[in-house]
């Protein structure tokens, strides 16, 4: 049988999907981590342990390999990673940024803008056959609006307010999820999480600013005008006349309502032609609206 396979390798997981040749789904595997500049060796081996569970499955008759992946932009291994695929796997191969293949999926390989804010952030933009990148320069020096960047935004706040004895909801939630009976017990704790263990609280803010909260809310709403800042660059940067179509897509994105209208909205008071979609699933369909040939082939 011959298939194609699309990876979405993110921060905290990788998938990979087979399709057949006329697009229809065959088979998904889901891995560990994929996060390449955080973990090379580790990120590589679960996206080869994801391939090497289809092919078991489906067979060697791979026609191609698209592996979106993230932090590739910050480590520029493009080459390295597509020849490693192709070789390994006896097929064509491509490494692309995680942001490009959730463009194409998202957009269906027309012009636009995708916006990924999961564990980490980055926004693409497709215009006539070029692309354009704003943001993804990893969690040290980007991922506004990510999971992560609430998460850290968040215990800042609440450690800010600590050391000042001010009152903070966001002391009380972290307190009681890290099991602690003061705010300064938690940086011992954090300082011993993984990356995606500490984007995973930006869900506990959100949950807390649902509610209410004012603190929690400050957080959002802050790391929401980051991100719109972020899409509204990318916007700025297009030719006349620019696309305004923009697909959001990552957990931050899908699940957290109110930092999603906030982005909207910010967006919207710049350019009110801005049409938003939410893409929900997989990336890994971003293989089937790759107009490119660009693939390297086994050596």
């Amino acid at each position: 049988m011959h298939y194609q396979i699309g990876i979405d390798a993110g921060g905290t997981h990788t998938t990979a999907i087979a399709y057949d040749l006329t697009g229809q789904e065959l088979l998904t595997v889901e891995t560990g981590q994929g996060n390449i500049n955080a973990d090379f060796d580790g990120g590589m081996a679960n996206i080869k342990e994801a391939i090497r569970q289809i092919q078991a499955k489906l067979g060697s008759d791979c026609e191609r390999i698209l592996a979106g992946i993230a932090g590739i932009s910050v480590t520029g291994q493009y080459k390295e990673v597509s020849e490693s695929l192709a070789s390994a796997f006896n097929t064509k191969a491509k490494a692309v940024t995680d942001s490009l293949l959730a463009l194409y999926k998202g957009l269906k390989g027309e012009d636009g803008i995708i916006v990924i804010a999961g564990t980490g952030s980055v926004v693409n933009g497709l215009q006539n056959g070029k692309i354009l990148t704003v943001g993804g320069y990893g969690h040290l020096l980007g991922d506004e609006g990510s999971g992560y960047a609430i998460s850290i935004a968040g215990l800042k706040s609440a450690l800010h307010s600590w050391d000042k004895r001010e009152k903070n909801d966001l002391i009380d939630l972290f307190t009681k999820h890290f099991g602690v009976s003061e705010m300064n017990d938690c940086n011992q704790k954090v300082y011993r999480l993984e990356r995606p263990e500490i984007a995973s609280l930006a869900r506990l803010i959100a949950e807390l600013a649902d509610k209410g909260s004012k603190d929690a809310q400050d957080v959002i709403f802050s790391q929401a005008d980051l991100l719109a800042q972020d899409i509204i660059m990318g916007l700025d940067r297009f030719a006349d006349p620019k696309p305004m179509a923009i697909a959001l897509t990552g957990s931050v994105l899908t699940n957290n309502k109110m930092l999603r209208t906030r982005v909207e909205d910010k967006v919207h008071a710049k350019y009110p032609n801005a049409k938003f979609v939410v893409s929900s699933g997989s990336n890994a369909s971003g293989i089937l609206f790759d107009k490119n040939d660009d693939y390297y082939t086994a050596k």
